[in-house]
C-alpha cells in the first residue's frame, strides 16, 4: 500500500469517509454490525461500500434503538472476517475520514486484531476536529447538528452509509471554509 503524500492538496487527494453501526459502545466487547463508506475526491464520489454483518453476539437494545438494526436483520448476514477484507480493499491507500474518529477507529482496530489482520496504516482525519477548526465556538459538533448548521439535506441518521455521506459533506464544507482555493495540504487537517 502506498502512503498518501501529506503535502498534497486536499482537493487532489482520495479520501474514504466511513462509519460503523455497532452492538454497543465498547470495542473490546461490542462488534460492528454495519459498514458504510464513501470513497471521494472533492465533491466526486468514486465508490461506496455498505453492508450488514452478523456480529456473532446480540445487539444491545440501546444500540438497536439508535440504529434501527435488529438481531433478525443481521442473522443471515456474513461474519465480519470476509467483510473486513473487502472493506480494507475498498479503502486501499486513501486517507480515512470519520466523525469522532476515535470511536470508529477503535472498532476497526479491534475487528482487525480479532481477525488476525494488520492494523490500519492509513492517515486518519477526524471531521469533528476539522469542524472545530472551521467553525469555532459552536455548542455542538455532533454530526447531525453540523448537518443542520450547514444546511445539508438530512438522510437516515445512524445508518452507516448515510452517516458516511454526511461525514463527507461536513468534511468538504469544513475544508471549503478553511481554504477558499482548495489548496489546503492534508497535513493541515490531520489530528
Amino acid at each position: 500500500m502506498n502512503s498518501p503524500n501529506l503535502d498534497a492538496a486536499v482537493a487532489d487527494t482520495v479520501f474514504t469517509a466511513f462509519d460503523f453501526e455497532t452492538t454497543g459502545l465498547y470495542p473490546p466487547h461490542d462488534k460492528i454490525v454495519e459498514f458504510g463508506a464513501v470513497r471521494f475526491r472533492g465533491e466526486t464520489v468514486l465508490g461506496t461500500f455498505s453492508t450488514l454483518v452478523n456480529p456473532g453476539i446480540r445487539i444491545s437494545p440501546e444500540a438497536s434503538k439508535v440504529s434501527g438494526i435488529s438481531d433478525a436483520m443481521v442473522a443471515g448476514k456474513p461474519l465480519i472476517d470476509a467483510t473486513l477484507r473487502e472493506f480494507m480493499a475498498f479503502i486501499g491507500d486513501s486517507v480515512l475520514v470519520a466523525h469522532n474518529a476515535a470511536f470508529d477507529l477503535g472498532f476497526l482496530r479491534a475487528a482487525l486484531q480479532q481477525c488476525g489482520s494488520p492494523d490500519v496504516r492509513n492517515p486518519i482525519v477526524d471531521s469533528m476536529a476539522v469542524a472545530i477548526k472551521a467553525y469555532p465556538r459552536r455548542q455542538s459538533y455532533s454530526l447531525q447538528n453540523l448537518v443542520a448548521f450547514l444546511n445539508i439535506p438530512p438522510n437516515t441518521a445512524h445508518r452507516a452509509l448515510d452517516d458516511a455521506y454526511n461525514c463527507m459533506k461536513v468534511f468538504n464544507a469544513c475544508v471549503a471554509e478553511l481554504s477558499f482555493m482548495g489548496d489546503l495540504p492534508i497535513s493541515e487537517i490531520l489530528g
